[in-house]
């Protein structure tokens, strides 16, 4: 006979037991999908620089083929090459490489040979100035920094900002534009 007083209620919920096997499940997933979205940043880091860096070559090649064209060989001074204003001119160095960019023509064989030259020629290939450069050392807020070391002549290497183990170099002599993708060294 059913009686009401003698039901019993079930209760849901969930034991101690399944708790605790559920949090050591979320642990675990834990322990192994941090580490894979920590790294996330540091990968969106290097696929900028490499991008970059494809841009900064493609740049390069670009000027260099325009040289090709209108020069052919030697040095030239103010040839406009991604259009007619004076800030899309550039010179060229007696390899036919990129090497500065001035609204001068004072010198009759440009050289890259300085810092501000490694900045000019990174503000005429990116027309937009995107990404931005500075000097390295100084507190101006860029995505890169210029550096450029007088013991070795007409190389220019840009540091990322946000990671200074990534960089691109600039080797004026022969037109490289080397990567260094590698965030850990």
């Amino acid at each position: 006979m059913y009686s009401p007083a003698h039901s019993y209620k079930r209760h849901s919920g969930f034991t101690l037991i399944e708790l605790v096997v559920v949090i050591i499940i979320l642990g675990i997933l834990a322990v192994v999908a941090a580490p894979k979205f920590l790294s996330l940043s540091e990968d969106a880091q290097v696929s900028h620089v490499k991008a970059t860096g494809g841009a900064f070559k493609s740049g390069v090649d670009l000027a260099r083929a325009v040289w090709a064209v209108k020069v052919g060989d030697g040095p030239a001074e103010n040839l406009p090459v991604f259009g007619d204003s004076d800030d899309t001119h550039v010179d060229f160095n007696v390899n036919g490489w990129p090497a500065q960019h001035y609204f001068t023509d004072s010198e009759e064989a440009p050289k890259l040979d300085n810092v501000e030259d490694c900045i000019s020629v990174w503000q005429v290939l990116f027309q937009n100035n995107e990404p931005t450069v500075s000097k390295s050392g100084t507190t101006d807020e860029t995505d890169y920094k210029a550096n450029y070391d007088s013991s070795v002549p007409a190389v220019c290497r840009y540091d990322y900002t946000d990671n200074t183990n990534l960089s691109i170099t600039y080797n004026s002599n022969n037109g490289s534009v080397v990567v260094d993708s590698d965030p850990s060294s």
